[in-house]
């Protein structure tokens, strides 16, 4: 058998068991340090075309060195021991998804909001900064932007932290899943308006143009998770068909507007778009919901990407 299936079982299994691992040795911290060196030479260049050129380069530098040192390693490795070959593989490739943790984080939500006291000091620490992004007010008028930012959130991550580096990881292995995860970091981290625009430009386009397939295939999977948990997979195909340009991000609103039309409710922004319909209201257990479709969506992404590489395997 390949031994990619391996290394993509056992990242997976790695991730039910321990969620993420430390900060000290998580791939992203890692990344993340690397990014904040660029992000300070970058902001101390004052002219937007130099500071744009800059952003391009470190950023195209990073993607490449994350990438081609997994790939110098791995190599090494599997001309040493397999053994080790696997195990390093399954470390690696392990921190470039999140797959436990986003169910957990939208699970701790939905305890907060059933909960008798919704103030933000008696959250759970880990979700207090979901919190802070929505405006206070009533009862009725602080749950169902919570809900939804919540929903959108594990939608959007859907894509970003699971389908996405899985999908470059079948394509060019690990180093395309760690080459994937520097990018989308990239974006994360200078891909903004304001201060970052020129430094973070090339970053935000690029995380566009690697996020364009990816995005689509998470709502297909959404879509065919409605489909298997019975909830409104019709409803879920037409909302992706009808919503997913509304967002400004050209990938963001597939997964998003996917989710809202299965579970049958309207994700809101503030003003900046609305996804979906809404039938249902935006109550606490929406959240208990949307955690349920998205594990069916993770299962069946697993499940093709491990039937993606067999068949490549044993066919090609």
């Amino acid at each position: 058998m390949s031994y990619d299936i391996w290394i993509l079982l056992g990242a997976v299994l790695l991730d039910l068991v321990i969620a993420e691992p430390p900060a000290a040795v998580h791939l992203t911290v890692w990344i993340g340090r690397a990014i904040s060196v660029v992000e300070k030479i970058g902001l101390g260049i004052k002219n937007h075309t130099l500071q744009f050129v800059f952003g391009m380069f470190a950023s195209l530098i990073l993607i490449a060195f994350f990438g081609g040192i997994t790939y110098w390693l791995l190599s090494l490795l599997k001309g040493l021991n397999i053994v080790l070959y696997l195990l390093i593989g399954v470390i690696i490739l392990k921190p470039t998804f999140c797959l436990k943790f986003n169910g957990q984080m939208s699970l701790l939500v939905e305890k907060y909001l059933k909960g008798s006291d919704l103030q933000i000091e008696n959250a759970d620490k880990k979700i207090r900064y979901l919190l802070t992004t929505v405006e206070r007010g009533s009862l009725d008028e602080t749950v169902p932007p919570i809900v939804s930012s919540t929903v959108r959130s594990l939608a959007e991550n859907a894509s970003d932290f699971l389908v996405a580096p899985l999908f470059y990881f079948l394509i060019l292995g690990v180093p395309g899943a760690v080459a994937y995860r520097v990018a989308n970091t990239l974006d994360g981290m200078l891909g903004h308006r304001g201060q970052y625009e020129y430094l973070g430009k090339f970053a935000a386009i690029f995380d566009d143009v690697v996020n364009f397939i990816p995005a689509r295939l998470t709502a297909f999977f959404f879509i065919t998770a409605a489909w298997l948990t019975g909830l409104n997979s019709k409803k879920a195909w037409h909302i992706t068909m009808r919503d997913h340009a509304k967002t400004e991000s050209p990938n963001g609103g597939w997964p998003m507007a996917a989710a809202a039309g299965a579970l049958e409710v309207r994700l809101d922004r503030n003003a900046h778009y609305a996804l979906g319909d809404a039938d249902l209201p935006l109550a606490p257990g929406v959240i208990g919901h949307a955690v349920h479709l998205f594990w069916f969506m993770a299962a069946t992404d697993i499940a093709l990407s491990a039937s993606v590489l067999w068949l490549a395997f044993y066919v090609f």
